[in-house]
């Protein structure tokens, strides 16, 4: 079974194995689990929501990731009005009895985080920061992955061209 996620600098999909998206699973489960926090998403920059965990009956997960990134689009370009060379990386909502705080991912996606009043403010912070660099390891290691695939593709397929074009004209 494959599961696919945006990545949103060229628009493509990426493809990858049950095991790839597990890690990206149990990267969220753990945070939820350890901050013992209401929801936990992961989502692309788009507001596409690819992994999820926590009590969703009252949340619509959909609307959230896409307010949770029009946020951040918001902010980038308040960072922009005032000179910020990067967009900012991390939003933190005070609620009456919850608070959100979300996180870039890198560049393309996001985490948002749903807790409550008895959970530490530090602490999600740590453990998402510590979530974020897991997530980051490992998209680059798939974008690595993927890199050589297409390398070793491009140098096959002008292998195998040339040796049909030989073959047409009989060299």
């Amino acid at each position: 079974m494959t599961n696919s996620f945006n990545n949103n600098n060229n628009g493509n999909r990426w493809v990858f194995s049950e095991a790839s998206f597990e890690k990206i699973n149990g990267t969220v489960n753990d945070l939820c689990s350890r901050l013992k926090a209401h929801v936990v998403v992961f989502a692309d920059m788009n507001g596409y929501p690819i992994s999820f965990c926590g009590d969703t009956r009252r949340i619509d997960i959909n609307n959230l990731t896409a307010v949770g990134a029009g946020t951040f689009s918001a902010t980038a370009e308040m960072a922009h009005l005032i000179h910020e060379k990067q967009q900012f990386k991390y939003i933190y909502h005070e609620g009456e009895s919850q608070n959100i705080y979300l996180c870039n991912v890198g560049d393309d996606y996001l985490m948002i985080v749903v807790f409550g009043k008895k959970t530490a403010v530090g602490m999600v912070r740590a453990l998402t920061a510590h979530a974020v660099e897991r997530l980051t390891g490992f998209f680059s290691e798939l974008q690595g992955e993927k890199e050589k695939a297409t390398e070793f593709l491009d140098d096959e397929f002008r292998s195998l061209l040339g040796k049909e074009l030989d073959k047409s004209f009989r060299l």
